[in-house]
């Protein structure tokens, strides 16, 4: 029995027990044709108006193929995409034209205000952003990306919504963002897969902004920017996301907290992820007055981008990072935002360029862990051009730009008070070890600190960079002493 019948199945049997039957709508009784030529976008909400109307139930669509142009999910209704279930979304204007309210982006299905709203599979969805967008080394962009950018479609929008349920449904090629959820409560997003362009501009996968109670699981996702990237706007926070069991690749960041962050990220709980050929892994880019507290990420797999992959110089190449973390003031008007009690453990990464985590002089990260990590480095990388990943608008004149990320060491480490590294290895091929003279760990202004079981392999010095080296810390404990010759400075 699949995850769609057990649903079913179970919702069946409470209602037999209050002595009701599950109302069910199917979308053919409304006049949708599944002929991938007829929009059925007027039939699929007449069925959902009416579920709604009678108190709620089950909007059924049938194996086939549906054109839709935009759909208005409703309180009470739970959208039901069978198996062989097919939305293509609308290539004419003219179907999302009175819903965008003058815009020129708006969603192939939206929800604000709703209560108990839920989009089930295994059925697909299908966007229109097969062509590529300005990732690629040599992009040209095509005809058919020319002709379709006057319109933006991403694929589902709720607002101020509670109670969402979005389960075991495929979106394919998303225009846009993929799922975007704004000020939303008791949002449960389980087994869902995304297969987006990974060359495509702003196909961000699940994007929970200002949200509450967010628990997303089991999704398998491929984007073309952010994975999954909780933001904060308005200065409402966004607290309590749960991510887990998680399979995801980008050209962007695979979890990214921000930019857009005025307002707080408090109760961040990140598990069991594996993360594939992505800029960056994990990354917090705080701009505009916002804090990050009580963060964690725990038995996580990472590789960053391959250097086989065409990523555009211009937009990435020189901005890997497996681990990120910037406070940064945006405009010289932006307040400026924190970062503290954050813990990274048993953490995998196969990278060629460094961890960055870096407060800034006027706001210092705070209580930071780094415990169990393993870190290979399988091909050299020339750090000398290398900079700071952005992320949209950032302070052009911001000396952290390049002051870190540059330095030779494969962990850069700034401005932080209260910092815990233990059991950190970086396992370097013998052969870029011989050509890049880079320790495994380098502090920057740093206070408070306990260092200990910190190796680096091979542990001999090639041209002098030990396995530690500190600038402007104090009260940093190492313990035991580092491996390796000349284990410290």
């Amino acid at each position: 029995m699949n995850a769609t019948a057990k649903a079913c199945a179970l919702t069946g049997l409470f209602l037999s027990a209050v002595g009701l039957q599950a109302a069910t709508y199917n979308v053919r009784d409304y006049g949708a044709k599944a002929d991938k030529t007829t929009n059925d976008g007027p039939a699929i909400q007449a069925a959902m108006d009416a579920c709604t109307r009678d108190g709620g139930g089950d909007v059924i669509v049938p194996s086939g193929d549906y054109l839709i142009g935009h759909l208005d999910l409703r309180s009470n209704v739970t959208l039901v995409l069978q198996n062989g279930a097919n939305f293509w979304a609308s290539s004419d204007w003219k179907d999302y034209e009175k819903f965008a309210h003058g815009k020129l982006d708006t969603y192939l299905i939206s929800g604000n205000g709703l209560e108990n709203v839920s989009l089930i599979g295994p059925g697909q969805i299908h966007g229109l952003g097969a062509a590529e967008m300005g990732r690629r080394s040599g992009y040209k962009p095509s005809e058919d990306l020319v002709r379709t950018l006057p319109h933006r479609y991403g694929t589902i929008e709720l607002r101020q919504c509670r109670n969402v349920h979005i389960r075991d449904v495929t979106i394919r090629l998303s225009e846009r963002f993929t799922i975007d959820l704004s000020r939303c409560e008791k949002v449960f997003i389980d087994g869902v897969t995304i297969l987006n362009n990974y060359w495509r501009a702003n196909t961000d996968g699940i994007d929970p902004s200002s949200c509450r109670d967010v628990f997303i699981s089991n999704c398998y996702i491929i984007a073309g920017d952010d994975a999954i990237c909780p933001k904060t706007e308005g200065g409402y926070p966004l607290e309590n996301l749960v991510v887990t069991n998680c399979v995801l690749q980008t050209v962007s960041s695979a979890i990214k907290l921000g930019t857009t962050s005025s307002g707080d990220f408090r109760n961040i709980e990140v598990s069991n992820c594996v993360i594939r050929n992505s800029t960056v892994g994990i990354g917090f880019y705080i701009k505009d007055g916002g804090t990050a507290e009580h963060c964690s990420f725990d038995n996580i797999s990472m590789e960053s981008t391959r250097q086989d992959t065409e990523v555009s110089d211009q937009m990435a190449r020189k901005s890997i990072v497996p681990i990120y973390i910037d406070i940064e003031q945006r405009t010289p008007k932006s307040p400026i935002g924190a970062v503290r009690d954050v813990s990274f453990s048993n953490i995998q990464v196969t990278s060629d360029n460094s961890i960055l985590i870096q407060g800034m002089p006027e706001s210092r990260i705070q209580n930071l862990t780094l415990r169990n990590i393993t870190f290979r480095v399988p091909q050299g990388f020339d750090f000398s051009q290398r900079k700071k990943p952005g992320g949209g608008l950032s302070n052009p004149n911001d000396e952290r730009i390049t002051k870190y990320i540059r330095q030779p060491t494969y962990l850069a480490l700034a401005n932080i008070d209260g910092l815990v590294v233990d059991d950190v290895r970086v396992l370097i091929k013998d052969e870029v070890f011989r050509k890049y003279d880079r320790s495994a760990l380098a502090l920057f202004n740093v206070s408070d600190a306990m260092i200990s079981n910190v190796q680096r392999r091979p542990g001999g010095v090639v041209g002098g960079q030990p396995v530690i080296t500190q600038t402007d810390c104090q009260d940093v404990h190492i313990y035991p002493a580092a491996a390796g010759s000349n284990p410290v400075r």
